[in-house]
């Protein structure tokens, strides 16, 4: 029996016996290197790992930083395709390798279906960037504003990074919000009477953040909640039994400065112990 092969298919043809198999599996990726959806701190080199020895096919392989391209160099040994970035990649930065259909055919001329992995270079893990978030979160809190720098042992980053690194995974620093208001003074004052009085916060994001604040923090929440609201007030700051360096709010109305009206809200002389003049510490 004469048995004829035409070596222009895409498949391969053996004889078991008197019957002809034909081999149409398709190759496709079982590991990649660094794995989906990795934070590993270096990469030089991506190695994809396919389940039969493959060859190059329209070589449509792409490694991309969001829509931008990366220059890259592709080599083949055996059942491993090997992506080399012809520059060093970027920290803080997620990146996506992209295997178009085609891409890779076998020794038979099978086709790899689509395929994509992404990976993150970044010196910190998931774990880490939530502990991260939690006390700049803390500090916001506390300071009403964010920290210049992130720390981790002798690992210091700074926050503009750091932020840009928590973003690749989807997270991000909540900020207390104070809230847009166009209503009258009563309501700003019925409002800010939720909060209690206690230290550890002298802003008035931190005193949202934890429920209570100091005089500092009372005065920065009305001052701001004012001004949004569209009245004019300022912070003053003066001597009194209770602190050296107490802080209340004026407001402006019919030309004339006001004391905020505390005494109708706060049962603590903390808050509603007031003055009508001191050093201006804030005025809009």
């Amino acid at each position: 029996m004469a048995l004829i092969l035409n070596v222009g298919t895409s498949a391969a043809t053996t004889t078991v016996g008197d019957s002809i198999t034909t081999d149409h599996t398709n190759p496709k990726v079982i590991s990649i290197t660094p794995a989906n959806k990795a934070i590993v701190k270096k990469v030089s080199t991506i190695k994809v790992k396919f389940s039969k020895k493959i060859q190059k096919g329209n070589n449509q392989i792409y490694l991309k930083n969001g829509n931008t391209r990366i220059s890259t160099k592709t080599t083949i040994i055996g059942d491993t395709l090997i992506i080399t970035p012809n520059s060093a990649l970027a920290s803080g930065v997620k990146y996506t390798v992209k295997i178009s259909e085609g891409s890779i055919v076998d020794l038979c001329g099978n086709k790899n279906p689509s395929y994509s992995s992404s990976f993150t270079i970044a010196p910190i893990n998931v774990v880490q960037m939530k502990d991260g978030i939690s006390r700049a979160q803390k500090f916001y809190a506390n300071n009403g504003r964010l920290p210049t720098t992130v720390r981790y042992g002798s690992l210091v980053i700074s926050t503009a990074e750091f932020q840009k690194i928590i973003a690749t995974q989807g997270l991000s620093i909540k900020k207390p919000k104070i809230v847009e208001s166009t209503s009258g003074l009563s309501s700003i004052m019925k409002d800010a009477s939720k909060y209690r009085y206690g230290g550890g916060a002298s802003t008035a994001e931190g005193m949202i953040a934890r429920g209570r604040g100091d005089c500092w923090a009372m005065s920065d929440y009305l001052y701001k909640r004012m001004a949004k609201a569209g009245m004019k007030a300022r912070i003053i700051q003066y001597s009194t039994s209770y602190s050296s360096r107490h802080r209340s709010v004026q407001y402006y109305k019919s030309g004339k400065l006001h004391n905020a009206p505390y005494i109708q809200y706060f049962s603590t002389n903390m808050f509603n112990d007031t003055q009508s003049y001191g050093k201006v510490i804030k005025c809009n």
